[in-house]
């Protein structure tokens, strides 16, 4: 009984293993090429009997059928590397360009060369230039007299800061140069002319430059010169002759331009546009005050409405401000009709806006939450100060990775520029220093012509205090009310003169003045 047991054990036993090999055989048979081979011969008969005639498609059919023989041959016993199919296969590689399975299954799997990375833009925002010719004036009494009553540009010294920041611009190579108004001194046409082609450098060095005017730029009547005992008239610019002469600098590279002003659209790139909008008004004659006209708000809002369609983020940029950023200068800096831009800009939820035309370095929402005191909502406005006044210095925007935007100014170097070109002028070699002593002297003289007759020690104090505070004003910092208040400068002006407008003045700055507005980040836009 054991033995008729073990005896059907092993029969069964080498059943299955006999299914075991048969099955491993029929795979191993469909692993070999005579598949491929044949289906090459179905396909090179085709080639030959194009019009797919009945016999000759069951005669296909049979042979594919009797090329899969359980023991891997084809009839007659033919090697399944007959002659037949390796000329079926060179056919293929001939007409079908065919270089293997292996091959043509790798070829498949080659990846595409990626595309290059997102470089986010940064962009480069100087205010208030008003530049001046050295060809202008001789350095006579006009000219002395001019800049004794100037609020702090450092006059003489114009062309060098120029070529020192423009130096600058190109070595750090934004994407875009931004000049936003009150490009010239009074709108001289040989200011302009001269400004422009000083520019050219910047864009044969492959950085776009972007201008717009402002207030002082176009049909202004006080345009002159200065030689000797005379301050004379010059001519000035209309709005075409400052547009042919700044044409290759944004206006001619403009994705449009609005009919009606000096405003347009610049692409910085496929996904940010630039609106730079002409808030001056100089037609029919030429007025401090800013506005945009209503036709210029139809194009804006055109614009506007296209970029949202197209999910293009917009940067608006004029001369003039959007909202009043100023205890001490509370009139003809704020647009006149800032009301109906803010409504267009905050209708497309754009949350940034950038100016200049104030000459101090200031930032704010519109709508602080009163109850949220570090929760704001509304457009935010940046006010870059003025070049041309110390610590002479510019604003640059970037844009980061995680969508948010950072603002930082930084100062003009000018004295390493009058190292680096081998200037001998003392006051260009160590510009910083000059630049406050010369601004601090100026404003300290025009200050003691009005508060005379209280002795030297009281008039050189009260000065330099109204001083001190309006060079940290201007360029945007911080300042200590109490460290101020302490001085014997400003206890001075208490004691002397206490409904004095100078004295107002100085505690509208420094109300305005309780944080440092050099620097901003909008997250998320």
């Amino acid at each position: 009984m054991k033995k008729r047991t073990w005896m059907v054990s092993a029969l069964m036993y080498a059943v299955i293993l006999a299914a075991c090999f048969g099955v491993l055989h029929v795979l191993d048979e469909w692993s070999r090429p005579a598949v491929r081979t044949s289906r090459a011969t179905e396909t090179a008969q085709e080639k030959e009997d194009p019009g797919g005639t009945a016999e000759t498609e069951s005669a296909g059919q049979e042979n594919g059928a009797k090329s899969l023989k359980g023991d891997g041959t084809k009839d007659g016993g033919k090697d399944e590397h007959s002659g037949e199919e390796n000329e079926a296969e060179e056919m293929l590689r001939r007409e079908d360009g065919y270089k293997g399975w292996g091959a043509r299954i790798e070829g498949s799997w080659t990846p595409k060369p990626e595309e290059e990375p997102y470089k986010p833009p940064k962009i480069i925002l100087a205010t208030d230039l008003h530049y001046q010719s050295a060809s202008c004036q001789d350095d006579g009494e006009a000219f002395q007299k001019f800049t004794a009553e100037s609020d702090g540009k450092v006059i003489r010294y114009l062309p060098e800061l120029l070529e020192a920041f423009l130096d600058q611009v190109i070595a750090e190579h934004p994407s875009a140069l931004i000049l936003s108004g009150d490009i010239s001194m009074n709108g001289e046409q040989i200011n302009h002319e001269e400004l422009a082609e000083r520019l050219s450098r910047v864009k044969d060095a492959g950085i776009p430059v972007l201008v717009i005017p402002g207030n002082h730029d176009v049909n202004n009547t006080n345009a002159a010169v200065y030689f000797g005992e005379e301050k004379s008239p010059a001519p000035s610019v209309t709005a075409e002759e400052f547009y042919e002469i700044y044409r290759e600098y944004g206006y001619d590279q403009a994705m449009s331009r609005d009919p009606a002003s000096l405003s347009y659209v610049y692409e910085l790139d496929g996904r940010n546009w630039l609106l730079m909008l002409d808030s001056s008004q100089y037609d029919p004659v030429n007025l401090v005050e800013g506005r945009i006209k209503e036709e210029t708000l139809l194009w804006a809002g055109e614009q506007l409405k296209a970029a949202r369609e197209q999910g293009i983020f917009v940067l608006p940029i004029a001369h003039h401000n959007l909202l009043p950023q100023s205890r001490m200068y509370t009139t003809q800096c704020v647009m006149e009709n800032s009301g109906e831009v803010i409504d267009l800009l905050q209708a497309y939820e754009l949350p940034l806006f950038l100016s200049g035309h104030l000459h101090v370095q200031r930032r704010r929402r519109h709508k602080e939450e009163p109850s949220v005191p570090d929760e704001v909502y509304g457009i935010e406005e940046i006010v870059t100060d003025a070049l041309s006044i110390p610590p002479c210095q510019y604003g640059l925007l970037s844009w980061k990775e995680d969508g948010s935007l950072e603002y930082v100014t930084q100062m003009v170097d000018v004295s390493a520029w009058a190292r680096r070109t081998g200037s001998q002028n003392p006051d260009l070699l160590d510009f910083e220093k000059w630049s406050c002593e010369y601004l601090r002297d100026l404003i300290k003289a025009q200050i003691r012509r009005q508060i005379k007759n209280l002795g030297e020690a009281a008039e050189s104090s009260m000065a330099a205090i109204y001083a001190s505070v309006y060079i940290d004003y201007y360029a945007g910092r911080e300042i200590d009310r109490r460290g101020v208040v302490r001085t014997d400068g400003y206890q001075w002006w208490l004691r002397n003169l206490p409904d004095s407008p100078l004295l107002k003045e100085l505690d509208a700055m420094m109300a305005d003045a309780k944080r440092d507005n050099n620097y901003a980040l909008l997250p998320g836009v």
